[in-house]
């Protein structure tokens, strides 16, 4: 009967390979498979295993426990499936198993050597694995000669550095001794190759990541690996655990015990990991790190360590940044200049205490989780990525560059960057005017004048302004703008506030600095600085306006299309061109009369986000006509990054939408061509788009969960704002614009944002007369529906 094909990495290069049928937690079924085998030590050991899975303090201590638990059984089954074969062999167990660091999902990786021909071995191999699957458990082995696993190891780095730990667990010891004393050799006399190669293994994330991988992430077990192999290496035998050997002058009796002390928190979380969720998983989620014991601020300290040991072993980090002296200014500027590259540095020196004198508190901020959307990093790791984002922004961003020279380090925004986030000591509400006093502290520590200082603490104090404003504002409300220039008061701090803001985001996750929420903000940023100007009455949207209406009558000439252009508002020229608004203007000038074929038309060009379409449509007004359009350009696989919506003469309406691709299908032709089809249905009535929204729903369902947020703002002069947070997914503009519809109310303006497959939208409303409502039991009433529809619609889905 052949063997089912391995993928641990025993299975390489093997005469025969195996792999479990089923994980190799505890589980009733195996029990009771175990019975049926007429197994009682099996049954035994099987019920022992579950009990100490259950009981046992995670931890260094209970991976050894099952190990030697499991060598038991392990051992039983080998000495009796080979009583009676007259083979000479050895059983070997390699890697996590070898290291005596078995989890309750880990694989068992086994390696049986024989003096002779493999084939030989077959039957005793299938009576030693058989009982082991049918148990649950996930085995990967080989059978081997001496020389043939000599040649493996020789073949594949992984399978010399699984054998780098191997431990003999049954037959003939001598065999299996010499196997390992060979193996060590080999690795002895490939050292300079192999430590390169080890050196140049690929390490993904950081030991500041609120979600760490404990398996293969930076700082995590493969870490504690590598120095395990490098000790082996220049031990020239195998070993279980890192040992001054790998590191000289780096690794002493303290870094030793600190490194120990990481093995057993990041077993206690992976063990406790392995238990709830029931299977093998490295990845400690945000729920799991609040509940798992050693899942909080202690983990990132053993991972830190971990990470910074292993750097220090590798020569990328030396001793004196293991073990710093207090920072100057200038180490630290001098460090900063030279960007993100210098951030492993950077976080060694900030949790080790070294920036103390400059940032009092980065030390504690370092491992202080925080959990908020889309923040990946502890306050502190997220701090520093933001300082040196900061720092080299001016060489991408245009805005950023204006009033700083090459290299120029301003003290003002050094210590802002650094201490943005130091309000978050104390949890809720309220971080940004918390921290305004440590970045003030922070400037005079480095040096700073005390305005420049102040300056800081502003930096801080309005760090979310920009972003919030640009996503939940209408930025075309000149008196939104005016709030935003009042606030800040001054065209350089204005600068530094958006460097800030755009590395602030940056540093959060790519999908908080999109390409369509930084044009936003720029653009907020361009008016409020005009704003500021000394010559400019007002933000000078006014007198902009007007100047792109002058320069689109004259292109127009006379005729309905220039009547169009004389009697839209004001508003409408804000952030158009003249050739925008010119063809906006004949667009609706070419409606045929209501009801006919020609009662809609649309236009595409390429909007200033990369990769995004400014659809506009001209068409004739009426209940829920926002909604309609929006439903249909949704049905057209297009997601609605942001909409305006003004009033055309005679009845009819001007809706422009930004629009991307709403899945990985590239948008083209085809795209307009869909789009104009749904939206003729939809304008005479032959498309039930709640229907054709629900079969799309159907396949493509929303990629996030929980309930959804809405409120109400009223801090605009020209439109009361609707705040929705709820699941992204197909027609969910749609369905909320058909609310605000039902409600009485017009949609003027829409920013829609996505962050990790939730939604968050700001319809900025009017009622029929055009001015914003204001009525607490309205617009209660209308947040009401909103939430109760959404409810609904995700109940069914």
């Amino acid at each position: 009967m052949p063997l089912a094909p391995a993928r641990s990495v025993t299975a390489r290069s093997s005469h025969t390979t195996a792999k479990a049928r089923s994980g190799s937690g505890p589980a009733s079924a195996a029990t009771t498979r175990c019975k049926t085998m007429g197994d009682g030590s099996l049954a035994e050991f099987i019920a022992r295993r579950v009990e100490l899975i259950d009981s046992a303090e995670p931890g260094t201590a209970a991976t050894r426990a099952l190990s030697d638990l499991t060598d038991e059984a392990v051992s039983a089954l080998a000495e009796a499936a080979f009583a009676s074969s007259g083979i000479r062999w050895g059983l070997l167990a390699l890697g996590a198993y070898g290291s005596r660091r078995l989890l309750p999902f880990s694989d068992l990786d086994l390696v049986v050597i024989v003096s002779a021909d493999p084939r030989a071995a077959r039957e005793p191999v299938q009576a030693l694995l058989y009982p082991l699957w049918d148990a649950g458990f996930e085995v990967g082995h080989a059978v081997r000669t001496r020389k043939e696993h000599l040649r493996a190891c020789t073949d594949d780095t992984e399978t010399l550095t699984a054998t780098l730990t191997g431990r003999h667990l049954a037959g003939d010891a001598a065999l299996t001794a010499e196997t390992l004393t060979a193996v060590a050799s080999l690795a002895r006399k490939r050292r300079t190759s192999l430590l390169r190669t080890l050196g140049s293994r690929e390490r993904t994330g950081s030991p500041y990541d609120l979600e760490p991988n404990l398996k293969e992430g930076v700082g995590g077990q493969r870490d504690i690996d590598e120095l395990t192999w490098r000790t082996a290496v220049d031990r020239g035998e195998p070993v279980s655990q890192p040992g001054a050997e790998a590191a000289p002058g780096v690794l002493g009796d303290a870094e030793l015990g600190d490194l120990a002390v990481a093995q057993d928190r990041i077993s206690a979380a992976r063990w406790a990991l392995h238990r709830s969720a029931r299977r093998k998983e490295a990845v400690l989620d945000i729920d799991s790190a609040e509940t798992t014991p050693s899942g909080g601020s202690a983990l990132h300290e053993s991972l830190a360590t971990v990470h910074e040991l292993l750097l220090a072993t590798r020569g990328e980090l030396t001793f004196e940044d293991l073990h710093p002296a207090p920072w100057s200014t200038r180490d630290l500027t001098r460090l900063l200049a030279r960007g993100t590259v210098m951030l492993p540095r950077l976080e060694c020196a900030a949790r080790r205490g070294a920036l103390e004198t400059l940032a009092p508190g980065i030390a504690e901020l370092m491992t202080l989780r925080r959990p908020a959307l889309s923040h990946r990093l502890t306050v502190g790791a997220h701090s520093l990525l933001t300082t040196a984002l900061a720092i080299e922004l001016p060489a991408t961003d245009a805005i950023a560059t204006s009033g700083r020279s090459a290299g120029d380090l301003p003290l003002a925004l050094v210590a802002a960057a650094l201490m943005h986030d130091a309000g978050k000591t104390l949890a809720g509400p309220g971080h940004a005017e918390r921290g305004e006093p440590a970045a003030v502290t922070a400037a005079l520590a480095m040096g700073a004048e005390r305005d420049t200082a102040s300056a800081a603490g502003v930096l801080v104090r309005e760090h979310l302004l920009l972003a919030e404003t640009a996503s939940g504002s209408d930025i075309d409300d000149e008196d939104v703008v005016l709030r935003v220039a009042a606030r800040i008061g001054d065209r350089d701090l204005l600068v530094l506030l958006y460097t800030l803001t755009a590395a602030d985001s940056m540093a959060t996750g790519p999908s908080t600095w999109d390409a369509w929420h930084a044009s936003l903000v720029r653009t907020l940023v361009a008016r409020a600085d005009a704003a500021l100007a000394d010559d400019v009455d007002g933000a000078g949207m006014v007198a902009a306006a007007e100047s792109v209406r002058g320069a689109a009558l004259a292109l127009a000439g006379d005729g309905a299309v220039a009547s169009i252009l004389r009697s839209a508002t004001v508003r409408y020229f804000i952030g158009r061109t003249p050739a925008e608004a010119t063809a906006d203007a004949r667009l609706l000038a070419g409606l045929g009369p209501r009801g006919s074929r020609t009662q809609s038309s649309l236009r595409v060009s390429l909007a200033d986000t990369p990769g995004a379409h400014r659809v506009t449509i001209a068409t004739y007004d009426r209940p829920g006509a926002f909604a309609l359009l929006a439903g249909t350009i949704a049905l057209a696989g297009l997601d609605i990054l942001g909409a305006t919506a003004f009033p055309g003469p005679s009845g009819t309406v001007l809706d422009t939408f930004t629009v991307t691709s709403a899945t990985l299908a590239e948008i083209g032709p085809e795209t307009w061509t869909t789009l104009e089809r749904h939206l003729t249905a939809a304008v005479e009535g032959h498309l039930d788009l709640r229907v054709r929204l629900a079969e799309r729903r159907r396949h493509y369902p929303s990629r996030s969960n929980g309930r959804a947020r809405i409120a109400t703002r009223t801090d605009s002069t020209f439109a009361t704002a609707l705040d929705v947070s709820a699941p992204d997914r197909p027609g969910l503009l749609f369905d909320i614009a058909d609310e605000v519809a039902r409600a009485g109310f017009e949609i003027a303006r829409v920013n829609a944002r996505t962050r990790q497959g939730r939604a968050h939208d700001t319809f900025h409303i009017v009622d029929a007369e055009g001015l914003a409502p204001r009525d607490p039991g309205e617009l209660g009433h209308l947040a009401m529906r909103v939430r109760e529809r959404l409810a609904r619609i995700a109940e069914n889905s």
